[in-house]
């Protein structure tokens, strides 16, 4: 979890970005909400080297709606993905649109789009990832310094009990060292940590302020919410549940409000 990564211009990244932002700020939070951050980062620091998400096979179904000015639904589409880990990274093999097997063009890209994915597995210095490096997200500590945090309360999800902490963007002026730190820098909301395993359990999240795209030439993004949820597959394994965002985005005449909803179930470990 403590690297997430979206591609330029697709608002999922607001989602993940609200995923980690709690924080030690100025003025230090009280000893107790800075205990359960530094618990939390530390789990989640340990959670990535035993790579979980390599270890599973399971079922992703997303869901993604397209909405008119009125906010009435214009597109509905659902796909139903088998995700599982090949060569140690995951990968998510389309089965099924709108309850119709995959066939005829759209099993032609799907073989193509396994094929550039073992390429990209061969050729891990390709070009290309300097884009993603820029929009990968890190839980740690540059990351957290742009955040104040306070304890709302202990909440249940799941039957399990959470922290709940809200956290928002530092006054002032904040840095912006790569794209995504606009968005970083203007989102808010709550994450929820399980309080007996310090796992990032739940998060919900605004963008608070419109953000430019490219300086505003390309358009921006005027608004995104959403949350995105992790639970307890097995004893120390937790994987994300759902995610689910609704954007609006104005790119150079157009006009997108979206909403995206994936779900993850049926989880299996596989054979080491």
């Amino acid at each position: 979890m403590r690297h997430l990564a979206a591609p330029l211009l697709i608002v999922a990244v607001w989602a993940l970005t609200a995923a980690p932002p709690v924080s030690t700020a100025q003025p230090e939070p009280d000893t107790e909400v800075r205990a359960i951050i530094d618990k939390a980062v530390a789990r989640t620091r340990w959670a990535e080297e035993q790579a979980y998400e390599t270890r599973y096979r399971q079922s992703m179904t997303q869901r993604t709606r397209k909405y008119d000015g009125d906010g009435e639904v214009t597109e509905d589409e659902t796909r139903v993905y088998l995700v599982e880990p090949y060569l140690g990274v995951p990968y998510s093999t389309l089965i099924s649109k709108d309850g119709t097997p995959v066939e005829g063009g759209d099993l032609e890209k799907e073989k193509s789009r396994w094929r550039e994915f073992v390429k990209a597995l061969e050729n891990p210095e390709d070009p290309g990832e300097d884009e993603e490096d820029d929009n990968e997200i890190a839980f740690d500590e540059e990351l957290l310094s742009r955040y104040t945090a306070t304890l709302d309360g202990i909440r249940e999800l799941g039957g399990r009990p959470s922290y709940v902490l809200t956290f928002q963007p530092k006054p002032g002026k904040l840095p912006v060292r790569r794209r995504i730190d606009h968005a970083l820098n203007k989102s808010r909301g709550e994450i929820w940590i399980d309080q007996q395993s310090y796992e990032v359990a739940r998060v919900t999240f605004q963008l608070m302020d419109r953000v430019r795209i490219w300086g505003g030439l390309l358009g921006s993004v005027s608004d995104a919410t959403g949350h995105i949820e992790r639970r307890r597959v097995t004893e120390g394994v937790w994987l994300p549940s759902e995610v689910d965002i609704y954007y609006h985005v104005r790119v150079l005449f157009s006009t997108n409000r979206r909403g995206e909803t994936t779900q993850w179930s049926q989880f299996e470990p596989v054979a080491d």
